[in-house]
């Protein structure tokens, strides 16, 4: 893993980072790994806050969690789930439909995607601190390995979605969404898978399957766009991160 690609999918800038988009393309199957970093982040971001500010509700938890998530993230995935949601809602041809996922206003199908990502996200987080949380005294004593371990897979079965979108394709239009997926290849998807894999049988055993509910989400939105756009786009890979997490943490607090 490179520090561009840290540097294309979240906010951290590490030394060295430089912009290469086809150099980044062909990594693509390294982004399970910056899938771990973000979850191990926000895990550890989150714990760090909530311990300091001594508080022992789950609801607090849980929008703790969120806030250390997007600014480690970025509202770029976000962003593209939103422009996704009005694209596919507008009316008209797939090019009416692609100039109006372009407009960088929001609609109103924006907006509400938006705000039931985070609300379900919200509740899931929330779900998981309260039961994954041992409190004493007012203080969070220890962060519990079941958020420590849902937000790393659910931020691996995120990045696998991007990498399905990318290999399902095709690109909507010419511009950097059509250099990954032009890169997509077979073998470069079972790397990516092998790694979601080995990395979710580490961490949560016979439960790690449940990482592949982020391919389920990357192919769901794929053929989503292909309907509606004629193929995928950065916004669609956006898309299928954001819906790629909260599947996979869907997953997670359900069967857990």
């Amino acid at each position: 893993m490179t520090a561009a690609l840290l540097g294309l999918l979240t906010r951290i800038r590490l030394p060295g980072y430089t912009v290469d988009l086809e150099r980044e393309a062909r990594q693509q199957y390294l982004f399970p790994l910056v899938g771990v970093v973000v979850g191990v982040m926000v895990a550890a971001a989150a714990a760090g806050l909530a311990y300091f500010l001594e508080g022992g509700s789950s609801l607090l938890s849980g929008a703790l969690l969120l806030l250390a998530l997007y600014y480690i993230t970025g509202i770029l995935h976000i962003e593209g789930l939103s422009d996704f949601a009005d694209g596919m809602m507008a009316h008209g041809t797939r090019e009416r439909k692609r100039q109006v996922m372009k407009d960088v206003h929001s609609g109103v199908a924006g907006v509400i995607s938006v705000v039931m990502l985070l609300m379900v996200l919200w509740a899931l987080a929330s779900d998981a601190c309260a039961r994954g949380l041992d409190v004493v005294g007012g203080t969070l004593l220890p962060w519990g390995t079941l958020v420590v371990t849902g937000m790393i897979i659910a931020e691996v079965g995120g990045k696998l979605a991007m990498n399905f979108a990318m290999y399902i394709g095709p690109s909507a239009h010419e511009g950097m969404g059509s250099l990954f997926v032009s890169s997509a290849t077979a073998p470069r998807l079972a790397v990516a898978i092998a790694i979601s894999v080995i990395v979710s049988a580490l961490l949560v055993g016979a439960y790690f399957p449940l990482v592949m509910l982020g391919g389920v989400a990357g192919t769901m939105v794929a053929l989503t766009a292909r309907k509606h756009f004629g193929g995928v786009s950065g916004d669609a890979f956006g898309a299928a991160n954001e819906l790629g997490r909260l599947l996979v943490l869907l997953g997670w607090v359900l069967v857990v």
